[in-house]
């Protein structure tokens, strides 16, 4: 279930219009420190595009090193990348002049904007939620949910954050149980699982799910 701040979001059904429009202004992309989570499928995009363009850039890991930071997401370490910014206002490290230069592969959080989705209470469904955090994108013109949803949140989107979700809570559990001396091998082997074990020239989710199920038996041995 997401959650929500009364002030800044609101629940989204599917069918519902909302107005929103966007003028090209980049305000989205500036003033997001440590806010532009890169999830495994992101990293993951992002790399083949970059590839084509950046000879450094083989591997995800390569585009992590270049283009992201890992910031602990709890307090008992659980790491995951964001995007660089720079400049004094935080920029987006993609945005060039004011344009974003991975736009077919920028990250979910960017492609879904201004909705939020996360798995509903049964697990099997989502939830939309509405960020209103800047009033000035909703004017000027109408958009339907499952129109924007079509669009943005397309099938891969959707089986990679169920099953995201669903390994979450396991794997948060498992990383409580371990001890503090070992939980130093425990980040590597879940930074190595989400983020490095992944080839570019394979699909992604099979990938995806055999690394998280190697994660929680490493897990599990390190308790």
């Amino acid at each position: 279930m997401i959650m929500m701040d009364q002030f800044n979001v609101k629940p989204l059904g599917k069918r519902e219009q909302f107005t929103f429009k966007c003028t090209r202004c980049g305000d989205c992309c500036r003033g997001i420190k440590e806010n532009v989570m890169l999830e495994s499928l992101d990293a993951y995009r992002l790399a083949r595009l970059l590839r084509q363009t950046d000879s450094s850039i083989q591997t995800m890991d390569d585009m992590l090193l270049k283009y992201a930071t890992p910031v602990p997401l709890t307090d008992n370490g659980f790491p995951i990348y964001v995007l660089q910014t720079l400049g004094e206002d935080d920029t987006c490290i993609f945005l060039k002049d004011n344009r974003c230069s991975v736009y077919s592969a920028r990250p979910r959080t960017c492609r879904l904007y201004p909705i939020t989705v996360g798995p509903s209470e049964r697990g099997r469904d989502f939830e939309y939620l509405l960020c209103r955090e800047k009033p000035h994108h909703f004017v000027g013109g109408t958009v339907r949910t499952k129109d924007w949803l079509r669009d943005n949140f397309k099938r891969e989107d959707q089986e990679f954050v169920l099953a995201e979700y669903g390994t979450i809570a396991k794997i948060g559990w498992l990383m409580d149980k371990i001890s503090e001396h070992k939980q130093p091998q425990a980040i590597v082997a879940l930074l190595f699982a989400r983020y490095y074990d992944f080839d570019l020239d394979a699909p992604f989710m099979p990938q995806f799910r055999s690394n998280m199920q190697k994660l929680e038996k490493k897990l599990a041995a390190l308790i």
